[in-house]
């Protein structure tokens, strides 16, 4: 034991030093950053000067502040007069760093070289480019070429498009039309391709460019399409001789009808009339078929809407036929007489059915009428639509109408139409005014206030006794075992203080361990730190916000009892810096005035909005909508717990990612900006991404936004502070750098929609599971992490060191208590649940580090811990605590820690 001992001693002793020297090293960088605070302006005024020195350092800090300055100020750098010999010299040394090892330095390179923009920095990039292996430092050097704008650039863009990975030619391929017209020349050169790579980009610049030509073009490529979709061979043959064969099948079966919705779609929407003939609406391909709809929905003759009105038979158009004529309606109101017409007429229950749904879109028009010579005629037009469920401006309208005649009009036709064994009439009962349903006969009724309590999962509950016996009972058993000779011949109290004392040296040992893989992830996320700072500080808000670059967002915050904070939260999510996304609040059976604030405050009103079931929830009571806001969506449902939230804001989400936050808490401005633009420095799949959480406890918060930042006044809260600043800086960095991370807050995460909804969304009893789970966050990226690895498809889950979110925290031992007591059980029954993974090779990193460390230190480590302190009460009592034991003690718990 004496080896062990001094083994440790020295190793202690080595750990101090370090821990002394990164304090030291902090506060030196401290002062040095108060002091480059103050020279930044001068350092502005110099730029221009250091660029003509032969320093090489100082002309590339220079630079750096010239991409700070242009992005802030949107200068052209053709504006500043630069000396062309110092410029030479920066662009021959990143000329060499193009071809460093480390993709970030080239990713460097390339972002310098493109603010120098000289004809020589051309050159270099564009030899480049043709060079570069990995597709994600060819966006840089792609967005360098696009910066300096020099249509000389073009062919090879266009050439590097060949055999590239779809994930590169999306992004590619938004660089190349920034060009505009200057591209036009090379349409003619390559409007006879048949590559599919060069098809993509001319279609695409065809759907941002109109003239004839292109109008010409677009109509050929659906002609052809059309021509030879019967025969597969023939239609391989067409769209590829030059394209790349690694991805040929997949590319005709995945991207080909992308292709032509898009294409399509432009058509209907520009060259309308020239898509609008009997060819396109009667041809065999759904996708042209259905856009050609659209494209007869913008004419303005009678012709046109009995067009559509023939084609109401074909069930597989019904959604797109009733879109359509609707469209034809708003447009021109005279149409809805033909429509009535039709409606008459029509013997087909289902069209007949349609067609109403068409005229709801004008229920108050027929409302109105009931009072008139039409009387007959808009009762049958409105019961038809209350059989269709379309019920929400039909109760919007009689909770504010105050003509008696008309109102009893209404309650006589709900009583034919709605019968008690109706699902509508609980609609009514719910959100109709009482007087009313007064006259209705009817009771209010008031929906529970939280969902039935779920019996606890027996499974969680063994898992967690498991869990504490092995705790309790495993060093015993292993210290009977080595020393069995000792406890069955000695005294009791003699094995009682040998046991006490090993425990002790064993405690230590244990923080020595815990506290050794805390320094490990330390160097590994200040490693992933200075990458992802150099790599945000590549990226200029151009590149951000050019088309496809990064992902579409819906943001869901669940809400529950948010009445306080809810106005404050959605006003700092509606303002958001960020190219494309949209924010769905689902309002989780709240028992206070959440929905009404938010209905009064953004005047929404209740509509019927379509959106896809695919994750099983609580039910939906209404979605509410202002087109004023167009960002803004509102969902009312059952109260059914976060989990059951999220996934019914999934479902009415319609972009490619989806954000949850918590509805209580605040985004920065740019944090989903920085978050998203960490895609773009990867070549694999993301299908999670996280960012930090701080406590908001003391911050000043002024209409939504943090006006003051400050260090909360409660020390359980400054407590909190600390501990998080480690967990997300210290920890989940280094867990990302060594691809095993496993978390991202439920506060503040980013997921891939499709990847989701097909692993069944959050885990919950209505689900594809069957169960409810405490940890929902964590184990929805478990849960990813172990269907790709099982799949053997690549990916990466990211977390982001500068996307800020700002959350309440506990400020009192009993909410403490309870958050960390479901935080524990959570983890307890995930590592149960996903057990198959523990130190599993076919899960990689994931289950060979990632579980086998949660499961001893984060799962065990409390039990252990405490053993440990009662031990060395026990050690004090038995009079056996030396101070070198102590002073161990002391160093590997408190002060590494």
């Amino acid at each position: 034991m004496s080896v062990s001992i001094e083994f440790l001693q020295l190793f202690l002793i080595i750990m101090l030093y370090i821990v002394l020297f990164l304090v030291a090293k902090m506060l030196i960088k401290k002062l040095s950053s108060q002091e480059e605070v103050y020279l930044r302006n001068n350092k502005r005024l110099t730029m221009i000067l250091s660029l003509m020195t032969n320093s090489f350092k100082g002309t590339l800090e220079s630079l750096r502040e010239l991409k700070e300055i242009k992005q802030t100020l949107l200068m052209d750098s053709s504006h500043i007069r630069w000396e062309s010999d110092a410029l030479n010299r920066v662009a021959k040394r990143e000329s060499f760093h193009l071809k460093s090892l480390s993709r970030t330095r080239r990713k460097a390179a390339a972002t310098y070289l493109g603010l120098i923009a000289t004809e020589e920095a051309r050159l270099i990039l564009e030899k480049a480019i043709r060079r570069e292996k990995n597709v994600s430092v060819k966006i840089y050097i792609s967005n360098a070429l696009t910066d300096i704008h020099n249509p000389e650039s073009l062919p090879i863009l266009i050439d590097e498009l060949i055999n590239s990975h779809k994930w590169y030619r999306e992004k590619a391929i938004s660089n190349i039309l920034e060009y505009g017209e200057l591209f036009m020349p090379y349409f003619y050169v390559l409007k006879d391709t048949r590559a599919v790579e060069h098809r993509e980009l001319i279609l695409k610049f065809a759907g941002e460019n109109l003239n004839q030509e292109l109008k010409a073009y677009l109509l050929d490529f659906v002609n052809r399409y059309e021509m030879h979709m019967t025969s597969s061979h023939a239609h391989y043959n067409l769209l590829i001789q030059q394209g790349s064969r690694k991805y040929k099948i997949t590319y005709l079966q995945q991207d080909m009808n992308a292709l032509l919705e898009m294409t399509c779609r432009t058509l209907a929407n520009i060259y309308s009339k020239d898509f609008a003939i009997d060819r396109y609406w009667k041809s065999r391909n759904p996708i042209i078929k259905r856009n050609a709809f659209w494209a007869v929905s913008k004419q303005k003759t009678t012709e046109f809407i009995h067009v559509l009105l023939a084609h109401f038979h074909e069930e597989e158009y019904a959604k797109t036929l009733i879109g359509c004529t609707t469209a034809m309606i708003e447009a021109n109101p005279r149409f809805l007489y033909v429509v009535e017409e039709a409606f008459e007429k029509e013997l087909d229950k289902d069209v007949k059915n349609q067609l109403a749904q068409v005229l709801s879109n004008k229920i108050e028009y027929y409302i109105l009428k009931l009072n008139t010579k039409a009387d007959a005629k808009s009762t049958l037009i409105l019961q038809t639509i209350l059989e269709n469920g379309r019920i929400n401006e039909l109760i919007g309208f009689m909770n504010k109408n105050r003509d008696i005649d008309l109102e009893n009009r209404l309650i006589d036709i709900l009583r034919t139409s709605i019968g008690a064994d109706n699902p509508l009439q609980l609609s009514f009962r719910a959100y109709l005014d009482p007087h009313l349903l007064m006259k209705w006969h009817l009771e209010p009724y008031k929906f529970p206030k939280t969902r039935e309590e779920q019996k606890k999962d027996p499974n969680l509950v063994v898992a967690v006794v498991l869990l504490t016996i092995v705790a309790i009972i495993f060093f015993p058993i292993y210290f009977i075992a080595t020393n069995y000779e000792l406890v069955m011949n000695a005294p009791f109290i003699v094995s009682l203080k040998d046991y006490v004392i090993t425990f002790n040296y064993v405690l230590a040992f244990y923080s020595v361990s815990i506290n050794l893989s805390y320094l490990v992830l330390l160097g590994f996320s200040y490693k992933n730190l200075m990458k992802q700072s150099a790599l945000w500080n590549l990226k200029n808000i151009t590149m951000l916000f050019r088309n496809k670059m990064i992902p579409t967002i819906s943001i869901v915050a669940p809400a529950y009892n948010e009445e306080k904070n809810i106005i404050a939260s959605a006003n700092s999510l509606l303002n958001l810096k960020y190219p494309d996304y949209e924010l769905i609040i689902v309002n989780d059976g709240s028992q206070d005035n959440t929905l009404n604030c938010l209905i009064d405050y953004y005047s929404l009103l209740r509509v019927d909005y379509y959106y896809n079931d695919s994750l099983k929830t609580e039910p939906i009571r209404g979605i509410y909508r202002n087109p004023s806001y167009p960002k803004l969506i509102v969902v009312d449902k059952n109260n059914g717990g976060k989990a059951d939230s999220l996934n019914a804001g999934i479902n009415v989400a319609n972009k490619e990612y989806f954000c949850g936050i918590d509805a209580d808490s605040l985004l920065e401005t740019e944090a989903l900006l920085k978050l998203a633009s960490l895609t773009l420095d990867e070549c694999v799949e993301t299908p999670a991404l996280g960012g930090n959480i701080f406590p908001l406890n003391g911050c000043e918060v002024d209409h939504g936004l943090i006006s003051k930042i400050r260090i909360p006044d409660n020390h359980l809260a400054r407590f909190q502070t600390v501990e998080y600043i480690r967990a997300f800086m210290a920890g989940r960095l280094g867990w990302q750098e060594i691809d095993s991370l496993l978390i991202i807050s439920g506060a503040f995460g980013l997921f891939r929609k499709d990847r989701i909804i097909s692993i069944g969304g959050y885990m919950t009893h209505r689900g594809r599971y069957k169960k409810d789970t405490v940890g929902e966050d964590m184990e929805l990226v478990v849960r990813i992490s172990r269907l790709l690895h099982e799949s053997k498809q690549r990916f990466k889950i990211l977390y982001a060191f500068n996307a800020n979110c700002w959350t309440e925290v506990p400020e009192d031992l009993k909410s403490l208590k309870s958050q960390r007591i479901r935080w524990h059980r959570g983890l307890i029954d995930i590592l149960f649940f996903h057990k198959k993974m523990q130190l599993n090779p076919r899960y990689g990193t994931t289950g060979m580090i990632g579980l086998p460390y949660f499961l001893i230190f984060e799962a065990f480590g409390p039990m252990i811990e405490f053993q440990g302190y009662l031990m060395v009460i026990l050690a004090a009592f038995l009079n056996i605590l030396d101070a070198r034991i102590a002073l161990m003690l002391f160093i590997t718990t408190i002060l590494l820690g």
